[in-house]
């Protein structure tokens, strides 16, 4: 994959992960009104806090600069919950619909850019049919599971520790799908032996 398309597949990603974390915003606080205040004290609260939001914020950085503006005025456009809710099972079950639901979106994005990068490798060569088929299968599957992590994450790290502003939130959220994807991808690639994919060519 060129540089731009994959730069253009991460802030698509980033920003999917990001703003579904900020959806379940207020479901992970109702949870830690309800319990979760009590699991960590403040100090270990507010340790968890700093280390979640600078390792996601560097993640970010390094890997979809762009989005850190986004996040940063995240708090002025913040993501409405599909609904108020006052007991921790009903939270609960909410932040898992918002988790699936990014997570199927993140499977159809990184399907087609999957999909597209086995053509290219397998019209040039450098891929069977058959690679290709399992590069796409790889691909969507590590885009649906990197984006429900991000949101499940970004959604723990508030029912434990509470005031996360919403900057942080969509960090959090952007910053651990963009990690899990990048360490997914790793692993796929150490434990099966595989043809580098070709690159798509440059937009324009």
């Amino acid at each position: 994959m060129s540089d731009s398309a994959r730069s253009h597949r991460d802030l698509v990603m980033g920003a999917l992960a990001g703003q579904a974390a900020l959806a379940a915003r207020s479901a992970a606080r109702t949870l830690y009104d309800t319990g979760g205040r009590e699991v960590l004290p403040t100090v270990a609260q507010a340790g968890l806090q700093t280390v979640l939001t600078r390792t996601a914020s560097s993640t970010v950085a390094g890997a979809a600069p762009t989005l850190v503006d986004v996040a940063a005025q995240a708090g002025a456009a913040e993501v409405v919950s599909l609904a108020v809710v006052t007991t921790a099972r009903a939270a609960g079950l909410q932040i898992a619909r918002t988790a699936a639901r990014a997570g199927v979106v993140g499977l159809v994005i990184d399907a087609a850019f999957g999909a597209a990068e086995g053509v290219v490798a397998w019209r040039r060569g450098t891929m069977s049919g058959k690679q290709a088929c399992v590069h796409a299968t790889v691909e969507a599957g590590t885009g649906a599971a990197s984006t429900s992590v991000g949101v499940l994450v970004a959604a723990g790290a508030v029912a434990l520790t509470g005031g996360l502003a919403a900057p942080a939130v969509m960090a959090i959220g952007t910053g651990t799908a963009l990690a899990t994807k990048l360490g997914l991808k790793r692993l796929f690639v150490r434990n099966r032996a595989s043809t580098p994919v070709a690159p798509l060519p440059a937009a324009g």
